[in-house]
């Protein structure tokens, strides 16, 4: 697996100066705008993750999964070596994203808020890879960024139901409800959701591979 990993590596460096010019747009983004932090690290993340997870385009151009396949290797090995991949990749952007984020915050309150955020932002992140990396398997290239459209539309309808909902909760007992738990609680749980999400995840892409003919 460990060629695996480092055959991912070396397609990112393909990328290498395109990802250089992504980062010094965040940057100025970052220092341009007063509150640009959040958006900064989140940019990053889910570019890092999109740019991993379009390594799968490298391995299918030309045929070349039909080589890949002759390799010692499994599919679920191969499977497991993008997760880890994408994974490792957008963990290590985020850890990096974090550090301007955080020389510019002016106080103790601000630098919490950005880390309790950044945190949100990984977790988000990992529920988002969980749930594109089998479609990208399983769909060509053109369907696969038809459905992300679709996806990121519902997200967005979904989050603006979210917000119009509590509003009209306003007050009531539901979310005083919700307001009793306390912060950790409510991070742990999302990192259950994601931890489930991602192994139900990781089944569903090996048996699409195991499925695929090459």
């Amino acid at each position: 697996m460990s060629g695996l990993l480092m055959k991912d590596l070396e397609l990112l460096k393909v990328n290498i100066k395109t990802y250089f010019i992504v980062f010094a747009v965040g940057i100025i983004y970052l220092f341009v705008q007063t509150d640009g932090s959040i958006f900064f690290i989140s940019y990053m993340i889910f570019v890092s993750l999109s740019v991993t997870v379009g390594t799968i385009s490298y391995d299918s151009y030309h045929h070349g999964m039909n080589f890949l396949m002759t390799l010692p290797f499994t599919r679920k090995e191969y499977v497991i070596s993008k997760y880890l991949t994408a994974a490792g990749v957008t963990l290590a952007a985020g850890i990096l994203s974090m550090i301007p984020g955080l020389l510019k915050a002016q106080s103790v309150s601000t630098r919490k808020e950005f880390l309790i955020s950044t945190g949100a932002v990984m977790i988000c992140a990992g529920i988002f890879l969980a749930i594109l990396l089998p479609m990208r398997l399983k769909y060509e290239i053109e369907k696969c960024r038809i459905l992300m459209v679709a996806l990121i539309a519902v997200i967005f309808l979904l989050a603006a139901g979210g917000k119009k909902a509590l509003e009209l909760c306003k007050g009531s007992a539901t979310l005083h409800l919700l307001n009793t738990f306390a912060g950790w609680q409510i991070a742990a749980a999302m990192i259950v959701v994601m931890v489930v999400c991602m192994a139900v995840s990781v089944k569903v892409s090996e048996g699409i591979m195991e499925r695929k003919e090459f």
